[in-house]
């Protein structure tokens, strides 16, 4: 009976492996860092920032909850609305690109395109004269709609290069049958481009909900306020300096991104490799 050779892992794997291994938990400190001092009041934390929490303070859990959780529900509203209206004008604006001919397509999509390569805070000053113009300073119309404006460049990008790879014979089959061009959008390029939706999603999704600067500029009341800038504004809402509840305001604040990752990670890696496979 011949002997089972035993699997030999090359030495260069291991290094890597291990070099990986170093670079994941030094990503993590942070993370570890807020819940650990999450749990320690702020006289432990002025008195020894790393000795372990004694007693464990959950009462900046509940502290920081009941203060959050109004603003907590502002966020994902305006999130969640500035996410579908994203999503909507990139798949109709990629559909228009990638199916329709009409005068000056290609330079229209160039400067469309062209659009990322200006700095998003060289833009703050002409949005905010457009909000206050038009009335929308300390709405939520000010964050849904800017967001919206801006989140859409990149996907009407991915959207026209995924609708441009679907075979025309079924539009042309479609538009033979007497369908719409509304029609094919929602009844054929909208079902086969799921993935790269769920991709614009959750990209646009994170992005507005890590916006710091636009919200703390348009939205005066802490009332309507999103909640990454309450969380900034926490010491002087509770009128003490309270470090161990503003942390745990932070943990509570990346909840909704961790449940988000959990739900849709599979749907964004597809997004993402779909457009690596030619048709």
């Amino acid at each position: 009976m011949e002997a089972v050779k035993p699997i030999r892992i090359p030495w260069f794997q291991i290094i890597i492996f291990l070099i990986a291994l170093v670079l994941l938990l030094l990503t993590f400190i942070p993370v570890f860092t807020m819940i650990f001092l999450s749990l320690k009041s702020t006289v432990q934390i002025y008195g020894d920032f790393f000795a372990l929490p004694n007693p464990v303070e959950w009462g900046n859990y509940n502290k920081a909850i009941g203060m959050l959780i109004p603003n907590m529900i502002n966020t994902l509203l305006v999130v969640s609305a500035g996410t579908a209206l994203t999503v909507m004008l990139c798949m109709m604006s990629g559909y228009v690109f990638a199916r329709l001919n009409f005068p000056l397509k290609n330079f229209l999509y160039m400067a469309v395109i062209a659009l990322m390569m200006v700095p998003g805070i060289l833009l703050l000053t002409p949005q905010y004269s457009l909000v206050q113009k038009y009335g929308m300073y300390n709405t939520w119309w000010a964050l849904v709609l800017p967001w919206a404006a801006g989140g859409q460049i990149f996907g009407i990008m991915l959207c026209r290069t995924s609708i441009a790879q679907l075979p025309g014979e079924m539009f042309e089959s479609a538009r033979i049958d007497g369908c719409g061009e509304l029609r094919a959008l929602v009844r054929i390029a909208l079902p086969l481009s799921k993935p790269i939706l769920s991709t614009i999603a959750v990209i646009n999704m994170v992005a507005y909900y890590n916006d710091f600067i636009w919200p703390l500029l348009v939205i005066e009341n802490n009332s309507k306020q999103v909640i990454n800038v309450v969380i900034r504004v926490f010491q002087s809402v509770t009128g003490v300096v309270d470090l161990g509840s503003m942390v745990a305001g932070f943990v509570f604040a990346t909840i909704p991104l961790l449940v988000l990752f959990i739900f849709t990670s599979r749907l964004y890696i597809e997004g993402i490799t779909s457009g690596a496979i030619k048709a």
